[in-house]
């Protein structure tokens, strides 16, 4: 990231960023430089699937994991018509105010009437990471007093494209970092191993697999660990996706030493297109269709973006409304992510500041 001589914030922070470290090192990092410059009492450093804009995870800066104010956020983002949508974002400014995209009427946004104005924010500003051909990412910054101006929003706005860069390469490198002092929880667990004997039968599971599958005892594993292990033993390929109570994971059966062992890993967000085609039977043409409305496309986007005619749009649609048991876009939406993305949202950490804002 050279940015030798350029004195913009985007610039100050992004030579200071330590580019080969992990995302969520990389998260805090840039909250820890970014509190320096714009004031703020909470930040939100979410990644999202470059697919369909649908958030995996978070960094926190400024409160502990907050479920309930969590799960409203999502019901908002993927349940109710609201201004500044990641979606939107995503295909349009890439940054915005509250206040400002509700033409300083707040009050306008049920986000803001039953979310975020119980809690004493009086202002939110979302900033989408993107690097020109997908979003990798989001940042929200909350106020609790006063209101983010169009100096905030010019500064951060160059800050988009090149830490959606650096976002994007430690994403695809899938670093997980270190476990966190005082001991592991599943959340910082990023694969483990179960041994199994020739006949299938599993020997020994390591402690990241038990704290991973939520099992401590072969009794007490998934049916697919079980399953992938007799495929390796017959000479099939042994691999497969299940949800489980940490999120989903990827179970890979190989040999070690002459047996079969079993990787189990998390899985990352630019695999969970491929488990949500195995998982509703969406045909190639369906997942492409599928993508573009989750972008927040028209059918009429969608058709253009796929050289298909408006009908043959609806008709997929149709198609993907059955195989996921919905009736429309919203439900839908609210489908795609719960079932399949909020597995992921395990906030990744929890960021403490000492700094008032």
């Amino acid at each position: 990231m050279s940015t030798v001589g350029d004195r913009t914030l985007a610039g100050r922070l992004l030579g200071r960023l330590d580019g080969g470290q992990d995302h969520v090192a990389l998260r805090r990092q840039a909250s820890s430089l970014l509190r320096r410059h714009i004031g703020y009492d909470l930040a939100v450093w979410a990644t999202v699937d470059p697919a369909t804009v649908m958030w995996t995870s978070c960094v926190l800066d400024g409160m502990s994991r907050d479920e309930e104010l969590e799960n409203q956020v999502f019901a908002n983002e993927y349940g109710q018509a609201d201004v500044l949508k990641l979606t939107d974002l995503a295909a349009g400014d890439r940054i915005g105010a509250l206040s400002a995209a509700t033409d300083g009427d707040p009050a306008a946004s049920p986000r803001f009437r039953e979310v975020l104005a119980p809690r004493g924010f009086t202002d939110e500003l979302r900033l989408v990471f993107h690097d020109g051909d997908s979003a990798w990412g989001a940042l929200c910054l909350y106020r609790a007093g006063g209101r983010f101006t169009h100096g905030d929003l010019a500064e951060l706005a160059p800050l988009g494209r090149p830490f959606a860069g650096a976002l994007r390469s430690s994403l695809v490198r899938g670093s997980a970092g270190p476990p966190p002092a005082g001991g592991e929880s599943a959340g910082a667990v990023a694969a483990g191993l179960i041994l199994a004997g020739t006949d299938g039968r599993i020997l020994e599971i390591n402690a990241d697999a038990q704290a991973l599958l939520g099992a401590r005892s072969p009794e007490g594993l998934p049916q697919a660990v079980q399953a992938v292990v007799a495929r390796r033993v017959a000479g099939l390929p042994a691999s497969t996706t299940v949800p489980a109570g940490t999120g989903w994971l990827a179970l890979h059966a190989t040999d070690l030493g002459g047996s079969p062992a079993v990787v189990v890993e998390r899985v990352r967000p630019q695999q969970m297109a491929g488990i949500v085609v195995r998982s509703r039977g969406l045909t190639p043409r369906e997942q492409h269709v599928l993508e573009h409305v989750a972008r927040g496309s028209s059918n009429r986007q969608v058709a253009r973006a796929l050289g298909l005619s408006e009908y043959t749009v609806q008709d997929h649609l149709k198609a993907i409304f059955t195989k996921f048991e919905v009736n429309s876009r919203n439900e839908l939406l609210a489908a795609l992510f719960f079932n399949f993305f909020a597995p992921l949202h395990a906030a990744d950490e929890s960021l403490r500041s000492d700094t008032a804002c």
